[in-house]
């Protein structure tokens, strides 16, 4: 019994001949001349060659190839192709394809109208990604697909900073063995891009809806229309007195009017951050609901001139103890409020 199976395994491995390739390209266009899709047929570097060649693929515009025992010299001849002008989607998941496989692609005008990348699963390194983020060819790219390579940091950086790829809003690097600037640059990368498609929907004051965090907050404040907010919610989003300190300082909030920080980690540190701010002073509504203020936190908001325009304080399920409530009970700066109990209930 192992005999046959031992038989039947070499032969199931042996690549493609030249004319069995040519017939199932036609037998696959035959269905859709715009998409060709070729999964675990052993193609190598060879049959790509075959298949770059082939004319029958110039009206091909999606091009997929799972698992075809391709290396980069089979990239070079995809690459060196006279009928892949008008390929906009490139699949080339499970292969053996290297840094100078990117480097080629990256280099190559037949990719130019390139939107989709997918190299998932191959043997690419930071170097290989380098190329990518630093192409003058790839500017129409719109998806990169990196997942399971060999990603370490710097390549990762320089990818998520690339002036040259003005179109790509989507990079997947995941299972890749990232270092920590890496992971923080990508994340950047997501929460910016995440920030912008809210922008375009006219839905920017959701963005708490995400649970950005901590991190999401910085990068927030560094999203060049967050200065049109009225209305921020960030409750429920684990925050700390480090995101509070953030919003409070910065001078792009200068026109919020409501701000939700409830069912938080905000302590007097951020109560006190919030009371010195010299930004948010036309805010209405400050809700700090279900947080860590204590009495020294509630002391400094009763005392701050960024009250004055309060009509709601919400500080109810804190840790303010009779000390604190007596501080905000004689407040003279919290005098416009319409809620005079502060929200302890």
């Amino acid at each position: 019994m192992i005999l046959p199976f031992f038989i039947v395994f070499t032969l199931g491995a042996a690549p493609m001949s030249g004319p069995a390739i040519e017939k199932y390209i036609g037998k696959k266009l035959k269905r859709n001349d715009k998409t060709l899709r070729i999964n675990e047929k052993y193609l190598g570097d060879a049959g790509l060659h075959v298949l770059a060649q082939s004319s029958q693929i110039r009206t091909v515009r999606t091009l997929v190839l799972y698992k075809v025992q391709v290396s980069d010299a089979g990239i070079r001849a995809l690459a060196e192709s006279p009928y892949l002008k008008n390929l906009q989607a490139l699949y080339l998941e499970h292969n053996f394809i290297t840094d100078m496989g990117a480097e080629i692609i990256s280099n190559s005008s037949t990719f130019s109208n390139l939107k989709i990348l997918n190299l998932y699963h191959n043997e690419i390194t930071d170097e290989g990604v380098k190329a990518i983020a630093n192409s003058d060819t790839l500017t129409q790219l719109n998806e990169l697909n990196l997942n399971y390579n060999q990603i370490k940091g710097p390549g990762a950086v320089a990818l998520t900073q690339s002036k040259k790829l003005p179109q790509l809003h989507n990079i997947q690097l995941a299972y890749n063995p990232i270092a920590k600037n890496g992971k923080e640059a990508w994340k950047r990368f997501q929460l910016m891009e995440g920030f912008k498609e809210l922008h375009r929907q006219n839905r920017l004051d959701q963005v708490g809806e995400g649970l950005i965090g901590d991190f999401g907050v910085q990068v927030l404040l560094d999203f060049p229309y967050v200065s049109q907010l009225k209305t921020l919610d960030l409750s429920n989003n684990d925050l700390t007195d480090k995101a509070v300190i953030a919003l409070a300082q910065s001078d792009r909030l200068k026109n919020l009017v409501s701000l939700n920080l409830s069912k938080n980690n905000i302590g007097d540190v951020g109560a006190q951050a919030l009371a010195s701010s010299q930004t948010l002073k036309k805010l209405k509504k400050l809700n700090l609901n279900f947080n860590r203020i204590e009495d020294d936190g509630a002391r400094a908001l009763a005392k701050s001139s960024i009250m004055d325009n309060l009509e709601s304080l919400k500080l109810g399920q804190n840790k303010i103890g009779t000390e604190g409530a007596n501080a905000l009970n004689a407040s003279k700066k919290l005098k416009n409020l319409t809620h005079p109990i502060f929200g302890f209930y």
